[in-house]
């Protein structure tokens, strides 16, 4: 998996094309996310956990940093939602949804746990899951 300043960026914005960005109230709602996802045969790594500080951290620093074409587009407003969440205390997964079987995996793994949101980016729309 790479890491947060890795993933792609749509001009600046934070856009990880073929990735879930979900958060919970609860980390251990993540835990078992992530060991569901595991006993499906996702491999370890491929997923990526952050506290809520991590993703402050992230968001605040990436929409200082994103470009002003970004504004134009949905990317900031969602990355503000996690910001928003983390804030109170949301904890973050983004796990790969490169197709759709992997979608539908996390989709069900996720659809097991209360969750506060989540967002899925595909090449030019950001999904958000319900």
């Amino acid at each position: 998996m790479k890491t947060l300043d890795e993933l792609k960026k749509d001009f600046g914005a934070f856009y990880p094309t073929g990735y879930m960005v979900v958060g919970f109230n609860d980390p251990a709602d993540a835990k078992m996310v992530l060991q569901d996802l595991m006993e499906q045969g996702q491999k370890s790594g491929e997923g990526m956990e952050l506290s809520s500080q991590q993703m402050i951290d992230f968001a605040e620093r990436n929409l200082a940093e994103a470009g002003v074409i970004a504004n134009l587009g949905t990317s900031l407003t969602t990355v503000q939602a996690f910001l928003d969440a983390a804030k109170k205390g949301a904890h973050f997964l983004i796990l790969p949804t490169l197709d759709e079987p992997a979608a539908e995996r996390v989709s069900a793994a996720i659809h097991r746990v209360p969750f506060v949101l989540a967002e899925r980016y595909h090449q030019l729309a950001i999904e958000t899951v319900r």
